[in-house]
């Protein structure tokens, strides 16, 4: 038999709310991360707990069943989703499962530390996946719910859910009103303490870090592209990058708008629908830059030394693969970076987590004068039989032109030009030999369509040709200081190779759409709504709501950019150079010490509030008299705790020495009490009664009586 819980063990229902209602802001922010049985099991669980306490107003029978049903269903899916009980995703995923089964027992406010305890922990894993600003609010917002709720528990529970409170709801407010004040002095007590560590404690660079893939999240540029699938192209206002200049002068140094090509990948292998990657050996292999030679093939592209031109820093979102984007020829100074035998830059790793490398522009390179049989066979390859109208077209071109490269190339740039195509991002659905169907029915189309054809147009007359992917221009941020590249930026242009040349890069899309290039396509959007978001009615509206959120977009990212800069930025480098700006510290020790002493500091300043807050206030008329106590003290003549003012006077006049004093301070004190006199009046006698105090008989007295 169960013996029966004290009140100050049991939880009360009021209790078991704010525990239950701080999970909706502890469990939501990780339901992006946790398999969708774990997810809607938690939820489920959190949802019926708030009704049962909310509405039906009663406790819930404790039943161990339900609980191993709640905790069955959460390890199944996550054996089933991770493979496995260990890692970070697995981790935190069980920790939740943990704290939603210790929901279901709620019963003693031991119950209730427990999973409040466990509730922080889960708030806490938050930032195992991400430490943007959106999800450092998210985490703010489930410890503010947990301290409100752990501060519920200290409450009178007859206060929190008595009758008195049922029958009275002032009392409820005022209770509301008084957990939040305690849980504001607790957060300002703690935030002078949260800045001086942050700012002084010792930056220790980790020791080991944990990569957690999310392909739910991936850069706007893929490995393939397959112009026609689609009936139109959505525009995010993600950000992609984010450039810097190393040297600080970015209005200076970044190049024209029209020259900023950041190649992500190179997409050579056509099968007649769809480009992709080479799956050659040779063309995967990377060349790492911290190997003690460069490869022959990286080191002809020069004639004698390099010349390096925009020296830039790229701040990288999570991509979840090893791409980075760069200016043609990039070379890094970052470790563990290489370049491609089609020079595109990677990294060693696949990127997790926002990330900056350091790379500089080479701008003296031909690429691939002497170009290998293997990459020319693979750049000048069709499908046999494939796009026979633009097969044919082409060669009668190049015939009438004499084999003529040069002139080729530009000939198809003006028929492009002038031969009624479009630029849209409602282009039709293409089917069969799409090239053709583009080239000679549709000619309507984005940068995809347009680099597919042109690249189809010079292999066909055995040009060696490639469609780059990557983005085109970006725009400044808000406050000038760098240069933001979003995913509507994405594009795709085209590399041709010439003989004493190298690869050149041709981007049919600037002949028909120059402004799309050379201002970029968010001022393309701003000057051909209509045009390029379609002829229907709701172009406009469409239009305007990319407009609208890519203004939000900007903002939000770049509060993110600050976040990261300065916030999860300030590494051991920043504080140390922060920190020698400001105070002038340059060892370790000297910032162990200023940390000590301000923080020391703060403590004693803050025990100092808290005494000054709790001493005791006297009355006007009480605290003359309050020193006299203490100075009669050494004689034990003080009052006593229990002790009347009146008779505490009462026992100073039995002596002699203290009669008549004694006797003044009782006329003058009884009259100031215990009659209706003004404030005025009031002062006076306080005054009065001082004056008595200040003239005491400086004397001992003998005292046998008690």
């Amino acid at each position: 038999m169960d013996t029966p819980l004290s009140l100050s063990q049991r939880l009360t229902l009021k209790h078991q709310l704010s525990i239950v209602l701080a999970q909706f802001f502890v469990i939501v922010p990780h339901l992006g991360h946790l398999p969708p049985a774990l997810s809607g099991a938690a939820l489920l669980v959190v949802a019926y707990l708030f009704y049962v306490y909310k509405y039906k107003k009663q406790q819930i029978k404790y039943r161990r069943s339900s609980q191993l049903v709640v905790v069955c269903i959460g390890m199944l899916s996550i054996l089933l989703t991770y493979r496995t009980l260990f890692g970070v995703d697995a981790g935190v995923a069980f920790l939740v499962l943990c704290l939603t089964g210790k929901l279901l027992e709620l019963r003693l406010r031991r119950d209730a530390y427990i999973a409040l305890t466990l509730s922080l922990f889960v708030v806490s894993s938050l930032f195992l996946f991400e430490q943007s600003i959106l999800f450092t609010f998210f985490a703010l917002a489930g410890t503010l719910a947990v301290l409100w709720a752990m501060a519920a528990q200290n409450m009178n529970p007859d206060y929190i859910s008595g009758a008195e409170l049922q029958a009275d709801g002032q009392q409820g407010k005022l209770a509301t009103k008084s957990l939040f004040a305690l849980m504001a002095r607790l957060l300002l007590q703690a935030v002078p303490l949260l800045i001086i560590l942050f700012i002084f404690f010792p930056r220790i660079p980790p020791l080991w870090s944990v990569p957690i893939p999310n392909e739910k999240n991936m850069t706007g540029v893929s490995d393939e592209m397959s112009p026609g699938d689609f009936a139109s192209l959505g525009q995010s206002s993600e950000l992609a990058f984010r450039v810097l200049d190393q040297d600080q002068d970015l209005a200076r140094h970044l190049p024209p708008q029209g020259e900023l090509y950041w190649r992500a990948t190179t997409l050579s292998f056509f099968d007649g629908k769809k480009w992709s990657v080479l799956q050659d050996g040779q063309a995967k292999s990377v060349a790492w830059f911290e190997s003690t030679a460069l490869p022959d093939w990286f080191a002809q592209n020069f004639n004698g030394k390099m010349q390096t031109g925009f020296k830039y820093k790229i701040l990288m979102q999570p991509t979840y693969r090893n791409w980075l984007f760069a200016l043609d020829t990039p070379y890094s100074t970052t470790p563990r970076t290489g370049l491609t035998r089609e020079y595109n830059l990677r990294t060693f790793n696949d990127i997790y987590q926002p990330a900056s490398f350091d790379i500089i522009e080479l701008k003296n390179a031909r690429r691939d004068v002497y170009l290998p049989d293997w990459l020319r066979d693979a750049n000048i390859q069709l499908p046999p039989g494939s796009n026979p109208k633009t097969r044919q077209m082409a060669q009668q071109v190049f015939q009438k032109l004499g084999g003529d490269e040069r002139a080729y190339i530009e000939y198809w740039l003006r028929w492009i030009r002038h031969e009624n195509f479009a630029y849209t991002l409602q282009p039709p659905v293409l089917s069969g030999e799409r090239v053709d169907q583009f080239l000679f029915q549709t000619r309507r189309g984005f940068c995809e369509h347009y680099a597919s054809a042109y690249t189809v147009l010079m292999r066909a007359v055995g040009i060696p040709a490639r469609v780059v992917a990557g983005y085109q221009g970006g725009k400044f941020s808000p406050d000038q200081q760098s240069w933001e590249v979003r995913q509507m930026d994405a594009h795709a242009w085209v590399e041709v190779w010439l003989p004493n040349y190298g690869w050149a890069r041709i981007d049919p899309t600037a002949a028909i759409a120059p402004e799309r290039i050379e201002r970029g396509m968010s001022a393309l959007m701003q000057q051909q709504d209509q045009q390029l978001f379609g002829d229907d009615a709701f172009s406009q509206f469409k239009y305007n709501q990319v407009k609208w959120l890519t203004q939000m977009r900007v903002w939000s990212d770049y509060a993110g950019y600050l976040w990261q800069r300065d916030v999860v930025g300030f590494d051991q480098s920043s504080q140390k150079s922060f920190l020698e700006r400001l105070l002038g510290i340059k060892s370790l020790y000297a910032q162990v010490v200023w940390m000590i002493g301000l923080v020391l500091t703060v403590l004693v300043l803050l025990l100092g509030w808290l005494w000054w807050k709790r001493r005791r206030i006297w009355h006007p008329l009480d605290a003359p008299l309050q020193k006299l106590s203490a100075q009669l003290g050494k004689q034990q003549l003080h009052r006593l705790e229990q002790e009347g003012m009146i008779n505490w006077l009462n026992r100073l006049a039995m002596y002699p020495e203290y009669q008549q004093s004694a006797r003044q301070l009782i006329s003058i004190y009884q009259h100031a009490r215990y009659s209706e006199i003004s404030p005025q009046e009031e002062k006076k006698l306080a005054s009065e009664i001082g004056q008595i105090v200040r003239r005491w008989p400086r004397i001992t007295v003998k005292h046998d009586m008690h």
